[in-house]
């Protein structure tokens, strides 16, 4: 009797055990990622099991644009998402909850991917003549901050136009006199005509960044899993520096890279993960309470998760 109670009871442990594990269903993340190069740590986790590996369930998600990706976060449709601090601090304004987890790219200034650049047939040199002139740019964006920081105080007239190849082409056709591009456009521009004017990865401190956002419920409930994307992350950039012609292919791809420029575009050096530096973002809420972009500040530790 005493034998078939402890079986009895065996059993009724392995049962509920198995009810437990039934209630509390693996979280699965999908991240959002644009084509960019910042995005190809995420897409080499995926193709080779890396996520699966370090036992996180993800599902990334290309999008075209940044307004299609943000939706769909907001929305609910995704929990998680690459993206830039100014995008953060407009998401949170609009009471969407969400939360820096790591940088990705901007940790030093070389890893900058933003030009100004001035048009082929214009007499612009330096940074100084652009006093004036126009400068096709997509406001309350990214590219308006960058632009301002490079400009350093030189006052520009400024030109909205938000499609990416739509402002290259306006800037070859010299129907402008300057724009500011993200790579690799700003090298197909140089290449087609354009002039180089400035760089952020000239500059002596760091202005440009993309961040990894998780929705702050999701990290509240899954904190272990946001731990292993970012270690499988990190596992990814591994590989990644230690052969990168190996992944030269397909970061062509996921950066869509011209083809002029596809055998000689440099490839970056990415760095691990790591909590958002508190002055890299302090940058960004000042630059947006300048602009009445957002209604008060938003302090550093309700957007960055430190884990």
């Amino acid at each position: 009797m005493r034998a078939s109670h402890l079986i009895l009871m065996l059993l009724l442990v392995l049962l509920m055990s198995g009810c437990a594990q039934q209630q509390q269903p693996k979280a699965k993340i999908k991240v959002g990622i644009l084509p960019i190069e910042d995005a190809l740590p995420f897409v080499v986790a995926d193709e080779e099991g890396i996520f699966k590996k370090h036992g996180v369930d993800v599902e990334v998600i290309k999008f075209q644009s940044a307004m299609e990706r943000d939706a769909a976060l907001t929305s609910g449709q995704i929990n998680a998402v690459l993206t830039d601090p100014l995008a953060v601090i407009l998401l949170r304004n609009a009471d969407i909850d969400v939360q820096i987890v790591s940088l990705c790219l901007g940790k030093t200034p070389q890893e900058g991917v933003f030009t100004i650049l001035a048009a082929p047939n214009s007499s612009i040199k330096k940074l100084e003549d652009l006093e004036g002139k126009q400068i096709a740019i997509s406001s309350n964006t990214i590219i308006e901050y960058v632009t301002d920081k490079m400009l350093d105080g030189v006052k520009v007239e400024k030109v909205e136009i938000k499609s990416i190849p739509l402002r290259l082409q306006t800037l070859l056709e010299s129907e402008v006199n300057a724009a500011t591009l993200p790579e690799p456009l700003a090298s197909l521009a140089v290449m087609k005509g354009a002039k180089k004017i400035i760089s952020d990865a000239d500059l002596d401190e760091s202005i440009s960044h993309t961040v990894i956002v998780f929705k702050r419920d999701f990290i509240n409930s899954n904190p272990e899993d946001v731990k292993k994307f970012l270690a499988a992350y990190d596992e990814a950039v591994e590989r990644i520096n230690s052969n990168p012609e190996k992944y030269r292919e397909k970061f062509i791809e996921i950066a869509r890279v011209p083809k002029p420029l596809a055998e000689s575009y440099k490839m970056p050096k990415y760095p691990k993960s790591e909590i958002f530096p508190k002055e890299f973002y302090e940058g960004y809420v000042e630059w947006a309470m300048e602009k009445k972009l957002i209604k008060k500040s938003i302090p550093y530790e309700e957007a960055v998760y430190k884990k």
